[in-house]
This record gives C-alpha cells, sequence and structure tokens, in this order.
C-alpha cells in the first residue's frame, strides 16, 4: 500500500475529526470546571451553614462535652478552653461558647459533590486522572498540529493560519509581561 498525499490527508481529517468528538467532551469539563474555580466566590466548593443556641451557663471542660454529647447530634471532636470561652471543634464544623452567657455559636461546612468533583478532576486531585490528563494534553496537541495542514489555499496556515497562530502566542506572552 504507497501513502501519497491524498490518503494521508484523507486520514488526517478523520483522525482530526473523531479525536476531536472525544476531546470536545473532555474540553467542555474542563471548561466547566474553570469556569467554577475563576468565579469559587459565587460557586463555593462547600457551603457554610451558621448556628447560634442557647447552652446553660458556667459549663467548663468534661461538663460541657457531656452536656453536648447528650444534647446535640454533631460530634464533638475537642474543646480548647479558656477562662471565658470553649473553642469547639465539631465535626464538620467549629464554634464557639460563652462560659458567661450561655450562647453559642457554631459553623458546619457542607461540601457540594458535584463542585467539589469537578474541582479536583481541573487541578489533577483524584486518584488515576493524571494519566487521562496526559492522554488530553497528547490528543489537543495532535489536533492543534493536524490542523494546521488540512485547509489549503488562501485560508490555510501558509498564508493565513501562520498569523493567526503568532498573534495567539502573543496574547500569551503580554499576559508574562503585563502585571
Amino acid at each position: 500500500m504507497s501513502w501519497n498525499k491524498k490518503k494521508v490527508q484523507r486520514l488526517m481529517r478523520a483522525l482530526h475529526r473523531d479525536i476531536g468528538y472525544f476531546a470536545v467532551g473532555i474540553t467542555l469539563v474542563y471548561a466547566f470546571s474553570g469556569f467554577l474555580l475563576s468565579h469559587k466566590g459565587r460557586f463555593p466548593a462547600t457551603t457554610t451553614e451558621k448556628h447560634t443556641i442557647e447552652l446553660p451557663t458556667t459549663l467548663s471542660g468534661d461538663k460541657f462535652t457531656q452536656y453536648w454529647n447528650a444534647n446535640r447530634t454533631i460530634k464533638l471532636n475537642h474543646v480548647r478552653e479558656s477562662k471565658n470561652h470553649i473553642q469547639l471543634f465539631l465535626d464538620g464544623g467549629m464554634g464557639d461558647y460563652d462560659k458567661k452567657s450561655g450562647k453559642t455559636s457554631y459553623e458546619l461546612y457542607r461540601k457540594r459533590p458535584l463542585i467539589t468533583f469537578l474541582v479536583q478532576l481541573h487541578n489533577n486531585q483524584k486518584r488515576g486522572w493524571i494519566g487521562i490528563a496526559d492522554i488530553y494534553v497528547f490528543l489537543l496537541s495532535f489536533l492543534a498540529i493536524s490542523g494546521l495542514v488540512l485547509v489549503n489555499g488562501k485560508n490555510g496556515f501558509y498564508k493565513r493560519g501562520f498569523w493567526i497562530m503568532f498573534f495567539g502566542f502573543i496574547v500569551v506572552l503580554l499576559f508574562v509581561f503585563v502585571k
């Protein structure tokens, strides 16, 4: 089987098309997770629930822990006591107990599973994902390079494409040097 320019070009077009379809799925996930990272103030990976309750006054040390465990469903991991306050370290949160007033404020932090998962993928924090990310880098590189030779004529790489690619490099370099 001899390879001529038309056969190679046909093969490259088919590979470019099919790999491109596959890469679109991963790209959309990366784009969405990148958007979530860029706007984490609006779309945080965790939510905070704030609570304030009144407990009996003058509880201290072990008595506070016993009272909490008997009356609350949230697990109290440990406490740090000072003269007028007890700092609470809860399962999934933390809080403060004022011994004089009995006022207890605490916060619970809840993960948002989908956002947490997408952010971990984007940051390569999921076990096994780095292999997929490496393959994705290779596929994107193939798409970029094969795409250079798919179009011929006045809109091809050697006439128009080179300059557009060059300006793409310039945009990146501007962000390197602009503070």
